[in-house]
């Protein structure tokens, strides 16, 4: 498998390369002999020029730049980034015909402020221009695994595992990637699709037209060809970047250019830049920015990345993109994050798509490794050996129960009856049942329950974790980040995640609730309370109405009789002692496991349990950290 980072910038594109089992760097594939080449792209004679190709031929026509900045705003752009990707993947298999084999992998970068549909429609125009197995990446995605993963950041491994923003500054967009605990999982990104360093050069381009003396006819040859416009933009560009090369070398000498346009006549057009036209062109209000100037939409942005990041500030800053090379731009990063380390990666435009072609090793794994955790899921394993494992719940877990329940619900209930504030033993009924779904939502707080359930999840979790290790080893990943053994301690020793899913509780509930109304108040065979008042009524006071009437109506009497206070104390004594008693007790246990083992219990029980541990593996796939160095 292969894997290639394409990132089109909207003033220069590269192209990284990076095999399955590499250990070193992407190596940047050369396009037309280059490392990256100016993202234009024309038309000689029906063939499609990129580059230095485009930009030197006489016969090209229809020269296009800066179309990636267009994308959002201008339909026509996509044509012009169709027919670019199309040239470039020509170049490309001058050098290599098998670069594009079926297995290839191929991540193309987009800016973090990109929506999904923008994302689609950009995948689309790979597809069109020949690209096969396209995954369209978030830039800002990519700059964090050059970080993580490049050897070229003067930077510990340790700090790498500190809070980090990451600043990819382009042509075209500004892009942040904010790394918490130097994990993937916790990566936020978001950025602005309209603040590039491809404004500065168009600013130039227009203050040098001003100054000229032949301003009209330039103006004229712009609004009939497109070419000369972006010829003379391209000079800019290289123009600024030779000046923020080494900014201090222009501090007594202006950096200047020049480009000749042929068109009805020659025409020379000077460009010049220093510390001072500089600091005029970042200051000019830019219809792109809707009035405002560079600088003050830099500041905004920065002012922002600041506040999205103030619960946990970047100790971190590292700085990417072509454009990362502009002074004003670190002093801005500076001055928003005065505590963080800056560190500027040594070659700005390979970085993203290198991080590119790392970003599309790690999905594919990653795509691998949720496949086969999702056949687990479907093979029905995990839901057979919940099933298999059950009875070591159920029947602790009855145990547990039908004490809390007798002592925390049940004596509740009769102390307020004793007390006259529930009128008749019939009407326990509800008290009863009330109180016991009130235990039940705290369910975890249950003392009893913790051992219970650790030890069950314990005996259940060791059948199952032989199979997520195979599934790890199959893809190199630490078998400690699916350990089973966590899942139920994720919230705090003792703490029982896996008991807490609300489908897993509202059967709970039901199935206990429906136990103790069969066990404590007579709707099955079992019934608490009968033991209670026949034993009070066979006393010799009332002997003789027991032998009158019969011990069943003298209980039922019992039940619906509004009983006096000195009665209601003797009876309540009584039905205390019949609860206290290890055989009643036992009587409620086995109501509980024989409501728990009934198949349609059984079978919302084991669904709710699957349901909950498949959600809770998801969670830890989801956090997985894949090797990319092995």
């Amino acid at each position: 498998m292969r894997y290639i980072g394409i990132d089109i910038g909207d003033g220069e594109s590269c192209v990284a390369l990076l095999e399955e089992n590499s250990v070193i760097e992407p190596v940047i594939l050369p396009v037309n002999g280059q490392g990256s080449i100016i993202s234009v792209v024309g038309m000689s004679s029906n063939t499609v020029k990129v580059g230095e190709e485009a930009l030197l031929d006489p016969k090209v026509v229809h020269l296009r730049s800066r179309f990636k900045s267009r994308y959002l705003t201008s339909l026509d752009s996509e044509m012009d980034i169709e027919r670019f990707a199309y040239g470039l993947k020509a170049a490309l298999e001058k050098e290599d015909p098998e670069l594009f084999a079926p297995d290839s992998y191929v991540a193309v970068g987009c800016p973090a402020g990109w929506k999904q549909n923008d994302r689609e429609r950009y995948s689309e125009i790979m597809r069109k221009a020949g690209f096969q197995n396209v995954h369209i990446v978030s830039e800002s995605r990519a700059a964090f695994f050059y970080a993580r993963y490049s050897h070229s950041l003067a930077v510990a491994p340790e700090m790498l595992g500190k809070t980090t923003l990451i600043i990819d500054i382009g042509s075209s967009t500004t892009d942040f990637a904010y790394i918490i605990n130097g994990r993937e999982s916790d990566i936020g990104t978001f950025g602005d699709v309209s603040l590039g360093g491809g404004l500065i050069e168009a600013c130039m381009l227009e203050k040098a037209v001003s100054k000229s003396p032949n301003k009209e006819d330039i103006l004229s040859v712009f609004s009939e060809s497109a070419s000369w416009k972006n010829r003379c933009e391209i000079c800019a560009r290289r123009l600024k970047e030779q000046y923020f090369l080494d900014e201090t070398r222009w501090q007594t000498a202006p950096c200047v250019a020049s480009e000749t346009i042929y068109y009805d006549e020659p025409i020379k057009l000077r460009f010049e830049l220093n510390e001072e036209t500089m600091a005029a062109i970042i200051s000019t209000p830019m219809k792109e920015l809707r009035g405002a100037t560079f600088q003050e939409c830099l500041s905004d942005l920065m002012r922002h990345a600041k506040l999205a990041t103030a619960d946990n500030p970047p100790e971190l800053l590292i700085l990417t993109g072509g454009a990362s090379r502009m002074a004003f731009f670190r002093d801005a990063c500076v001055q928003e994050f005065p505590d963080a380390r800056v560190v500027i990666c040594p070659e700005p435009e390979y970085s993203i798509a290198k991080g590119l072609a790392y970003a599309g090793r790690v999905d594919k794994r990653l795509s691998d490794f949720y496949q086969d955790i999702d056949a687990f899921f479907k093979s029905g394993d995990i839901k057979k050996l919940v099933e298999e494992s059950l009875p070591w719940l159920t029947v602790p877990m009855a145990s547990a129960l039908s004490g809390r329940i007798i002592n925390d619900v049940v004596m509740s209930a009769l102390d307020k009856w004793k007390k006259g504030e529930i009128r008749t033993i019939d009407e326990l009924d509800r008290p009863i049942i009330e109180g016991t779904e009130q235990l039940l939502k705290a369910l975890d707080r249950i003392d009893e329950l913790k051992p219970v359930v650790n030890d069950w999840c314990r005996q259940l979790f060791r059948r199952l974790q032989p199979r997520l290790d195979e599934i790890c080893r199959a893809h190199s990943v630490d078998r400690s980040s699916m350990s089973l053994s966590a899942v139920h301690y994720l919230a705090g020793p003792e703490k029982m995640d896996i008991m807490l899913e609300n489908r897993f509780f509202s059967t709970l509930t039901y199935i206990v609730s429906a136990a103790v109304t069969a066990a404590l108040c007579g709707g099955g065979s079992v019934a608490l309370l009968a033991e209670g008042p026949i034993g009070l009524i066979a006393g010799a006071a009332i002997g003789l109405v027991v032998g009158f009437l019969g011990k069943q109506a003298v209980d039922s009497a019992v039940r619906k009789a509004d009983l006096p206070r000195l009665m209601r104390k003797l009876v309540g004594s009584s039905l205390k002692s019949s609860l206290s008693s290890s055989k009643q007790r036992k009587c409620i246990e086995d109501e509980l496991v024989r409501t728990m083992q009934k198949p349609e219990f059984v079978t919302q029980l084991v669904n709710d349990v699957t349901i909950s541990l498949e959600s809770q593996i998801v969670t830890m796939a989801r956090s997985v950290e894949m090797p990319i160095v092995q």
